[in-house]
């Protein structure tokens, strides 16, 4: 009987201990599962990300307003592909490997030190942060941490994403003027009223138009009202003020640099008078960077500085605002 007994509980003790086992096994499976999953399936549900940067001990909000457009801090108007870009990211991330476990310690000593804060909102409350780190040496994958509300991982794993060669680091920033949108103004030929180019390299390619109804336009240049004019390209000069944008904010002239030029007089003047609204741009030439000022006094063939109305100096390209400076050439018909 009694052997009975020990045979019984021994068997009761077996199925114990496998039952415990197999919990242990799952729940392990259940946390390495959690560890690494990163991606947020409905990307919709996203309403704000918190983004810092240990780099540059930059920081930056990004949140959705109540018609659904991403908006900056003190609701900035903010390049929605960049934020798209982000959230694609989050979308399609997945796991690339794990860190060797004799490089680990060093690994993690790495990221701690430097890394990027992506800390991510659904519906309102905070759903996931990623820890954002160095690329592998292949350049294929990036070193992450994740953390979320019930847990945080201890070691990093590396991370890429579906249908992208490549690191994951670059894709999150926090530096402002990387964000902000790049409209200067858009005004259609039938809203425009005046437009004046005051250019100082060339005094003699200055001019005025004065827009009075489409078929009342006039054109003078130095005060002498010109004849010479194509009405075709003239019409197709004025159908060029829509969707102008510069190409960068300022990333290179220090604030003194920037005093420096305002302190002059612009190369160029454009001046738009519409019918709700206008806008006054200031443009200088920019010194080509190729070419010491020292040696040589060059100027940059494809961009300037340009100013805004509100004193923010940024960078344009001769491609987009060339031809608005430059109308002379277009509607003017020589020998006329």
């Amino acid at each position: 009987m009694k052997k009975l007994v020990v045979i019984v509980l021994g068997i009761g003790l077996i199925i114990a201990l496998t039952f415990m086992a197999m919990n242990l096994k799952t729940s392990s499976k259940i946390t390495d599962t959690s560890l690494i999953a990163f991606a947020i399936e409905d990307t919709a549900t996203v309403s704000r990300i918190d983004i810092y940067d240990s780099y540059t001990n930059q920081d930056y909000t990004l949140s959705r307003n109540e018609k659904g457009i991403w908006v900056g801090e003190d609701e900035q108007c903010v390049q929605q592909n960049i934020v798209q870009m982000m959230l694609e990211t989050m979308n399609k991330i997945t796991l690339k490997g794990y860190v060797p476990k004799a490089a680990m310690s060093n690994m993690k000593k790495i990221l701690m030190a430097q890394h990027k804060t992506v800390k991510i909102y659904q519906n309102g409350k905070w759903s996931k942060t990623w820890y954002v780190g160095h690329s592998t040496q292949d350049h294929m994958g990036t070193h992450m941490l994740l953390e979320t509300p019930d847990l945080k991982s201890d070691n990093p794993v590396i991370m890429g994403m579906k249908g992208f060669y490549g690191i994951l680091e670059p894709r999150f920033f926090a530096d402002s003027r990387r964000f902000a949108c790049i409209n200067l103004f858009s005004y259609k030929r039938t809203d425009l009223k005046e437009v004046e180019v005051i250019n100082r390299v060339a005094p003699k390619n200055s001019y005025l138009i004065k827009i009075n109804g489409p078929d009342n336009i006039s054109v003078s240049s130095q005060e002498n009202l010109m004849t010479n004019i194509n009405k075709d390209n003239l019409t197709f000069y004025l159908n060029g003020f829509e969707n102008i944008n510069f190409n960068q904010p300022n990333f290179t002239l220090s604030k003194h640099q920037i005093d420096s030029i305002k302190s002059t007089y612009p190369d160029y003047e454009l001046n738009i008078q519409a019918k709700q609204s206008s806008y006054e741009l200031d443009l200088y030439r920019r010194l080509d960077p190729e070419y010491d000022p020292k040696d040589t006094l060059v100027y940059d063939e494809n961009y300037l500085w340009g100013v805004q109305p509100n004193g923010v100096l940024v960078r344009m390209q001769y491609y987009s605002v060339g031809p608005l400076i430059q109308g002379k050439t277009v509607f003017e018909s020589i020998g006329q």
